[in-house]
Formats: structure tokens, sequence, C-alpha cells
């Protein structure tokens, strides 16, 4: 195990740290240890309390902190004690001000640094090694360094909602028996495996013996998720399994998944609202996901005999869209939907694939197909910028939120809150290219949505990798050489 992955005994978490998440203040009682002991310096209170009216991530993470501290202080006072005891084990203690030094620091790096130093000189302990700085801040990353401090880096685990497996001879007769593998029979053939999440998708490998010639890989591809069974006593139960994905079946014929991560955003979306509410989808560039989101909820809302849904609802990227917009010429409509140019001409792509003709059997030619998008987006389509969704409720609507790294966790939230009944929600973005000079891949709204929804039944939250990229192999020269 690497010095960055051993559990340190003695953690002072840079405040990027807790406005990155503010979670890590109230860990639930599965959550992994990040320390026996966890040292605040209280000169964080006071950068809490400037930072908390912004409107932007660091504001709203701000807030929550300090409602964590006033907490904690309050226990703490209470029991007469100098720790607060966290629901997983972890003790908190807050660090006075040191001395003068702290008061001429003129950073909170340096404030945090000071806070370690001081700890290792006054403790009753031998190995400075036990004591660390929990961050992901480069520049305090250096100043550490510089002092001689141990650095714990915040790598927070990304959850991708699928893993591979190779099915065993007992899991293979099972899956091609009766289309699912129960929980158990997981457990017993791969005791290494981490804990199955609900909606998390398994893509099998047969096992090198089997014949596959005959079946395709959506084959081999099942969700956790709850079914109902039938006993031999006749009577009906519960029960948590990796069942074939179902739901894909449904799909137009035209739209055919090239790649594991597209047959499953495509079973994600094409499942009933409501079951599956929710769809969160961080992916690259070109891998099909915004494709797959607007094709398939063009055809549930537009060209289905019964639709499912009776619009479809755009709320388009650019975080900083409700300052901006002003400047576009035109109305409302006009302005988001120059934003929204993905969507439409994933749109048209649909179209021609769907082959519509004109009466007299010839195929619409791409003058038509545009007459026919202005209706569509006449009739069916919304495009409401993020500034004007306050107080909305959206039933019985197919919501697109596109590109969706560049906002901010309390846009998210308050987003997602807009979801009403009967309603479908997709979540699409790139992690990898944020734009938003306020955010990480790891601190944006869609990674924040991604991690919050894990193991939800009303969510699935499904990634595509790089090897997924299907638009052309110039954009996976591009994928693999420029990132």
């Amino acid at each position: 195990m690497s010095d960055n992955e051993r559990l340190h005994k003695y953690i002072v978490p840079g405040l990027d740290c807790l406005i990155g998440d503010p979670d890590v203040l109230e860990p639930s009682a599965k959550t992994k240890l990040k320390a026996e002991l966890m040292i605040i310096p209280t000169h964080y209170i006071e950068r809490c309390r400037q930072f908390r009216d912004e409107l932007s991530n660091r504001g709203e993470a701000a807030s929550k902190l300090i409602d964590s501290f006033a907490h904690m202080l309050e226990t703490i006072s209470k029991n007469s004690g100098e720790e607060y005891v966290c629901k997983n084990g972890m003790r908190v203690a807050f660090q006075k001000q040191l001395d003068e030094s702290e008061r001429e620091a003129k950073s909170t790096a340096a404030i945090t640094v000071l806070a370690a130093k001081w700890f290792i000189h006054n403790s009753e302990f031998e190995d400075r090694e036990d004591v660390a700085i929990l961050t992901g801040d480069n520049f305090l990353v250096a100043e550490a360094s510089l002092n001689g401090i141990d650095v714990a880096h915040v790598n927070p685990e990304v959850y991708t909602g699928r893993r591979r497996l190779t099915l065993t001879a007992e899991t293979m007769d099972a899956w091609c028996k009766y289309g699912y593998v129960t929980q158990e029979m997981f457990e017993r053939n791969f005791p290494n495996e981490a804990p199955l999440n609900v909606n998390e998708f398994v893509h099998f490998d047969p096992f090198e013996d089997m014949e596959t010639d005959k079946k395709h890989f959506t084959y081999y591809i099942g969700r956790f998720e709850e079914i109902e069974k039938e006993t031999e006593e006749g009577e009906k139960v519960k029960e948590y399994v990796i069942q074939q994905i179902h739901y894909i079946h449904n799909l137009p014929k035209c739209i055919q998944p090239r790649t594991p991560g597209q047959a499953m955003l495509a079973e994600a979306i094409m499942a009933p609202a409501d079951k599956i509410p929710i769809v969160i989808c961080p992916a690259p560039f070109g891998t099909g996901k915004t494709f797959l989101t607007t094709s398939i909820g063009a055809q549930l809302t537009i060209f289905d005999k019964n639709p499912t849904y009776e619009s479809i609802f755009v709320c388009p990227r650019d975080g900083e869209l409700g300052k901006e917009i002003g400047f576009l010429p035109g109305d409302e409509t006009a302005k988001t939907l120059a934003k929204a140019r993905p969507i439409t001409d994933n749109l048209e792509s649909y179209l021609k694939l769907r082959g519509d003709k004109e009466k007299d059997g010839k195929p619409k030619s791409r003058a038509q197909i545009k007459k026919d998008i202005e209706r569509y987006i006449q009739e069916y389509f919304e495009f409401i910028p993020i500034i004007n969704m306050g107080g909305r409720s959206l039933s019985d609507k197919f919501i697109i939120l596109d590109e969706t790294q560049d906002l901010e966790r309390f846009q998210m939230n308050q987003l997602m809150k807009r979801e009403g009944d009967r309603s479908k929600l997709i979540i699409t973005g790139d992690p990898e290219q944020v734009f938003n000079r306020h955010l990480s891949k790891h601190s944006n709204g869609l990674s924040y949505a991604a991690t919050k929804m894990r193991g939800s039944k009303y969510a699935i939250v499904v990634s595509m990798f790089e090897n997924e990229i299907t638009r052309s192999k110039a954009a996976k020269e591009i994928a693999k050489r420029l990132g």
C-alpha cells in the first residue's frame, strides 16, 4: 500500500477538501475512516463566514460547514469534552488560534500547515508520519512538502455504475436458463467482489468454452434489480438479482447500441419513469450519450402511437447561462436554443436514421427534415435557461440536462428537484471537460449527482469510457492523445 493510500492517525483537512465535500464532517456509520482524529483549525470558521453568501459551490458548502461546526462545538461544550465523535467513530477536534504567526499568515493554506506543524510538535507521540494534511490542492501539497509534512491526497472514488465479470459454470447455467443470477449465487461465485449496488450494471464475459457466435453482446449485460418470483409453493416473493436487460428490446429498430455502455444507457432511458425516473450518464465526448438521449426521447414523445411523455424539456449547458443570456438575440426560446445545438443536431441525425418518406414514397430531403425539426421544436420541445428554473415542477416530461459538468452542486441540486410525476430526467456530461474554473472533475454537479444517487432504486448511474467512443477514428485518436 502506498503512503497516499494508508490510513493516517491524525489528519488536518485543507479547507479545499471540506469545501469540495462538506459531508466529510458528517460520515455515516458505514463510511470508511479517513483518520482516527481530524483536526480543524478554528480559522476555517471565519473563512467560511466570508464565503457563505456567495451564490456558488463555495457559498453553499461554506453554509453547510458552518452548520456542522456549530453542531460539533455545541455538542463538545455540552459534554464538557475536547472532541466530537462521528457516527463512524472518527473523532474531530478544533484547534484554537495558535499564536501570532497564525495571524500573520496570508493564506488559508499557510494556516493549515501551521496547524499540522503545531500538532506534530505538541502531541504525545513520536512518529510525525502519523500526521498528514488531507488535500487535493497542489499549492497546499507543495506547502506541506516544503515543511516536511505528509500529504493524504484527495482521490474520490468514481462510481461508474457498472462492472465486468467472467461467468462461471454455475452462473452461466442460471443466466441461460432463467435470465438472471441471484444475489446469493453472485456472492458465492465472486467472493472477492464488492457488494452490488441497486441498479448497478454487470457485463458478463462468457467463460472460454462457451460458444458465443450467435449471442449479441447485449445478451450478457444485466442489472442488479428487484424482481418478483414465485416459489414452488406458489407464494410470490421479491428478490434482488442480476437480471438480463430487457427494456432495450423496445428500442426503435434504427437505434442499435454499438457498445456495452450504449446498451446500458439505452436500457436505463427505456425503463418506465415510475420505476427509474432518473438516469445519470458521465461519459466522454463521442460515446453517443446525447444522441441516444435525444433519439429515444423523441421516439417516446413524438413518434410512438401512445406517447409516454407530453414534451421534451431541455435545460442546456453553461453554468453562467443566466448571466449571459441577455446578450443573445431573440426571445427566451431562441436565446436558449443557441446553447442547445447538440440536441437539435442529434435530432436531425435521428430523423435521417428513421428514413421518413414523403407521401409519394421518396425519402425526405434535407430541407424537408429541417422543416420537420422546426415544427417538432415548436410543438414538443421546451428550452429553458437555468436562471428561469426556480419554482418549476415538471410533470409528464422527458427532461434533458446535457453537458452538466460545468454546473455547480447547488445548481444541480435545484434542477433535479424540479422533476415531477411521470417524468424522466436524463443527466449527461463529460467530467473530464470542466471549463468552470471553480470546479474539478470530482466537485462538479454531474459527479456530485452520480455520487449521491449511487444505490438509489429510483436512479441509474452509468458511465461510458474512452474505448467506447464511436464518433470516428479521429475522435478516438484525439481522446487518446489530448485527453
